[in-house]
């Protein structure tokens, strides 16, 4: 069997012809492992100096900030050049170096303006691909608005979007009452509208209403009376309930007039509508609340000669009540209460 040779072509008058074959073989092997030893030996120092970079950022035993990275969305957690910590993979445009790796996920790498001496690159697009996008196609790189509220941006075939109204993410803070998203004429992004910007508007063009308040459901003790309005902040027609009392029912209304002899309190009974509590005394919602401060009521009394005595003039108070929900628990609650101003006798109730 003839040996297998490699043929090698030479130009005819050139002094290779003057050479013997196997001295041209020898020279031919000579360039060809030259040529592979070089391209060794920069791979070599090309991972050399890497190593040298990773040596000289990283420290070890391990030292992390956190032990979980918190990455917007669509970012992958990765461990870092140093296999120590858990960082958000860079992605395209943002620096990176052996430490803060690029998303390979997405086909980016770092890119170093100089690779033997830049301490940082920028990540880049292996094989940058474009978007198609609701019938557009868009480069990589390249950024577009889905509607007046959204950009996004290509990013190798995937696209990211930002919000362009992230105020609309995050409610203003307590002061600003029932806080509202407003659309104003003329801008895409909404904006938050608090009520008293509101209520200036209402109050200008509210109808305020209300009607009577009915008589007090029982004659004496602790009962109530309601009305029908409108006169509140979001202008809405509501029923509304106060406490009433038009006089006490464990004791003659004339005991509660004054310290007077018996005689001259039986003339009052009979003649006075309006009497007065001779103490101050802590109010009663009739349940399980008791007015935190005391005050001095007025009743109606009774008429000589007429069927019943009612209110003719009262006004409402907001009085905080200390409520129990049990033996150590208590709650303070507003509650309306009716003050009789003066009452009137009348024929007939």
């Amino acid at each position: 069997m003839g040996t297998n040779t490699l043929p090698i072509l030479v130009p005819r008058g050139s002094p290779w012809q003057r050479l013997p074959g196997n001295t041209i073989l020898v020279v031919v092997g000579l360039f060809i492992t030259a040529n592979f030893l070089a391209r060794v030996g920069g791979e070599y120092h090309s991972l050399a100096n890497k190593h040298e970079k990773i040596t000289n950022s990283c420290i070890y035993p391990c030292k992390c900030k956190r032990n979980v990275a918190f990455c917007p969305e669509g970012v992958p957690v990765v461990t870092d050049g140093c296999g120590c910590c858990p960082i958000c993979a860079r992605q395209q445009g943002e620096p990176c170096n052996v430490v803060q790796l690029c998303d390979t996920r997405r086909q980016l790498q770092c890119v170093y303006s100089s690779p033997s001496s830049a301490d940082y690159g920028i990540c880049r697009a292996k094989k940058g691909m474009g978007c198609y996008v609701a019938g557009n196609t868009y480069k990589d790189g390249e950024s577009f608005k889905l509607d007046c509220k959204t950009q996004c941006t290509c990013q190798n075939g995937t696209y990211g979007c930002v919000s362009l109204c992230p105020h609309e993410n995050f409610r203003p803070s307590a002061k600003c009452r029932n806080a509202q998203l407003v659309q104003v004429p003329g801008a895409c992004c909404r904006e938050w509208q608090c009520e008293s910007n509101v209520m200036k508007h209402i109050k200008v063009t509210c109808n305020r209403y209300s009607t009577n308040w009915t008589p007090c459901s029982i004659p004496c003790g602790i009962g109530s009376s309601r009305r029908l309005t409108n006169d509140n902040d979001d202008c809405e027609l509501k029923n509304e309930t106060r406490l009433c009392q038009l006089k006490p029912c464990n004791h003659a209304i004339g005991d509660v007039t004054s310290n007077r002899s018996s005689r001259s309190r039986r003339h009052h009974q009979h003649c006075r509508a309006t009497v007065r509590n001779p103490d101050f005394i802590h109010l009663s919602d009739g349940h399980n609340c008791i007015s935190l401060k005391r005050y001095r009521p007025k009743y109606c009394g009774y008429c000589s000669g007429k069927d019943c005595c009612t209110p003719k003039l009262s006004t409402t108070v907001e009085v905080p009540f200390q409520c129990y929900r049990d033996e150590s628990t208590t709650d303070v609650m507003m509650k309306p209460v009716m003050f009789i101003i003066k009452c009137e006798c009348r024929p007939h109730c």
